[in-house]
């Protein structure tokens, strides 16, 4: 698996707020959220978005010898383009939910990233948690059941709820 999917609604979608949610879940969980780069269109419309998420601050990861021994992951934030309509609809039988953030570079720290979409998912009901080769998903009633039981570590291979 190389990314951890975020599939949002079209509708009444916007990706700066889905950028705000996303700081505010990094915050809840105790993690650090930096590198932070938006990109806009000469119109001044959001492109896209990419950050980083850390147990540590910038300048702790900045001046680590070993950067391994350190949990973090990337992501980029998507606006909705033509194609994206339809897109997921073979996954989720809904023709409005499509690709908006996407999480990579995770170093196989899904415990790192099943932390931060817990706190997500108690903001963003509506949204789905989809692994980039699997055909299924999770809601975010799914991810919150997870919750309340001891971590799975096979929670992103097989849903396990």
């Amino acid at each position: 698996m190389s990314s951890v999917i975020i599939l949002k609604k079209i509708t009444n979608y916007s990706p700066e707020q889905t950028l705000e949610n996303f700081k505010h879940a990094a915050q809840r969980a105790n993690m650090y959220c930096f590198h932070l780069t938006v990109d806009l269109d000469p119109d001044n419309n959001f492109q896209s978005a990419e950050g980083t998420l850390s147990e540590v601050n910038e300048e702790t990861l900045s001046n680590t010898d070993d950067e391994e021994t350190i949990r973090y992951f990337t992501f980029n934030v998507n606006k909705v383009v033509e194609d994206s309509y339809d897109s997921f609809t073979w996954l989720t039988q809904s023709t409005d939910y499509f690709w908006a953030v996407d999480i990579v570079n995770i170093n196989h720290e899904y415990e790192f990233i099943y932390r931060f979409v817990v706190e997500y998912f108690q903001h963003n009901r509506e949204d789905y948690l989809w692994f980039d080769d699997a055909e299924w998903y999770y809601t975010a009633d799914d991810i919150l059941k997870l919750s309340q039981r001891p971590y799975d570590p096979n929670w992103c291979s097989e849903k396990i709820v």
